[in-house]
């Protein structure tokens, strides 16, 4: 449902334009924008459009990165290309400048892209043009077009948007879809919101961040290693009473360098780096310059909502990767128990439940999802977890050669009750006083 409302809330973008004249990719009936700046344009050739009879209607607007003086541009609707390059490309308007209102709209917040902008039409009839208009046209093409002046004291940063306002006409092909973080990136760097080193600058940093976690919590390098042997890490750490409060000292666990873990690390880090990318521009760049309305910040919310799902679509199997050895998560059979084991089984947090290769599928379409209809991670995300999962899904069809330690565990008593729960091939019991 989120992916409808994101491509249908979103023009089909387009960008470096040849002259600053942008070729529409598609025709006038699908919603879309070329970002521009300075004089430049959008143009469709009559072979798209209807001009005989009644003609058509085609909807259209412009709108600014920021209040520009309305005195320093002219605008243009109707016959003729949109080339400004001089002197080689340069084409003069066959139509006249239309009238500008002296006032922006209110400024618009794009929750998706974490941009603002300002209109410079209300809605209605200014923002729409009767193709009948073109019958005397002998240029062959119609454009939305922008010359800047001469008195302009700054770069005018506009998009030329092309297609009906409404639901119906926003359409992304596959391509589009898969493309839609680079869209991202490009309206938070020079295209738009003018801060391109933010996202390498939350790129370094999160790494940073991410690496003094791993060594302080979850004992450096052993963060990608995953325990083979017959107990629970945590069980055991438990039962030795924190003798063994690193895990790499625990007995009877070997642990094994996993590509898995390492994939996840790279899922982990891409997601925050968008998240605080997306955190960011929202708050930082885009609501100073346009008011929150109520409904957009519902669904930012819900964009952002998404973004931590993900976030933990990738920890959770990480923190289950390396809590839960394959002795316990094989042939694991659901089940209730009460006592000492209630934290490893059921649907406690760390049971062998969550650890199963099965979760595997459910992996592969988060990792679809993230792809192809959210973009999530600028690319990383998606390409790490599909890659885990199908890692998991290769233990799940393929056991693993690796075997429990040959040393033999010790005996731990919890209290005054003899805890057999990691006892395997060890002392004789017989000798111990019950």
């Amino acid at each position: 449902m989120l992916a409808f409302v994101v491509f249908t809330l979103t023009h089909v973008p387009q960008y470096d334009c040849e002259d600053q004249c942008c070729h529409a990719k598609h025709t006038h009936t699908t919603s879309q924008v070329a970002y521009l700046k300075n004089s430049g344009g959008i143009e469709v050739e009559f072979d798209d459009m209807k001009i005989d009879g009644a003609g058509e209607i085609v909807d259209f607007d412009f709108v600014f990165k920021k209040e520009y003086d309305t005195t320093t541009f002219s605008l243009y609707v109707g016959c003729g290309g949109c080339a400004s390059s001089k002197p080689d490309n340069y084409d003069t308007p066959l139509t006249l400048p239309i009238a500008t209102p002296r006032y922006y709209q209110n400024g618009k917040l794009e929750g998706f892209s974490q941009t603002s902008y300002y209109p410079l039409f209300p809605k209605g009839p200014q923002r729409k043009f009767n193709t009948t208009g073109l019958k005397g046209c002998h240029d062959h093409h119609f454009s939305l077009r922008l010359i800047k002046h001469d008195n302009a004291t700054e770069d005018i940063v506009w998009g030329a948007v092309l297609g009906c306002p409404e639901f119906s006409c926003e359409r992304f092909t596959t391509s589009e879809r898969i493309a839609f973080p680079i869209y991202v990136i490009r309206n938070h760097g020079a295209d738009w919101n003018r801060a391109p080193l933010t996202l390498p600058i939350y790129a370094v940093g999160v790494a940073l961040l991410l690496a003094f976690v791993l060594w302080w919590f979850w004992g450096g390098w052993l963060a990608f290693k995953v325990p083979t042997g017959p107990v629970f890490p945590r069980q055991m750490s438990i039962m030795q009473d924190g003798k063994a409060a690193h895990w790499a000292n625990l007995k009877c666990i070997v642990w094994v360098t996993s590509p898995r873990c390492v994939l996840y690390s790279f899922a982990v880090w891409a997601i925050l780096v968008d998240l605080c990318e997306t955190l960011h521009h929202y708050f930082f760049i885009a609501s100073p310059n346009a008011p929150q309305d109520e409904d957009g910040f519902v669904i930012f919310a819900i964009w952002v909502s998404f973004k931590l799902f993900f976030f933990l679509s990738a920890v959770l199997p990480w923190i289950w990767a390396r809590e839960i050895p394959e002795s316990k998560w094989r042939g694991y059979k659901f089940q209730c128990s009460a006592g000492f084991n209630d934290m490893f089984d059921g649907l406690s947090l760390f049971s062998p439940f969550w650890a199963l290769p099965q979760w595997s599928l459910v992996d592969l379409a988060i990792g679809a999802a993230a792809f192809f209809l959210f973009g999530a991670g600028f690319f990383v995300y998606p390409f790490a977890i599909t890659l885990a999962a199908l890692l998991r899904l290769f233990d799940w069809i393929w056991p693993s050669k690796a075997r429990p330690p040959n040393e033999q565990c010790e005996l731990y008593v919890a209290g005054d009750e003899i805890d057999t729960g990691c006892a395997i091939v060890g002392p004789d019991l017989s000798a111990l006083p019950l």
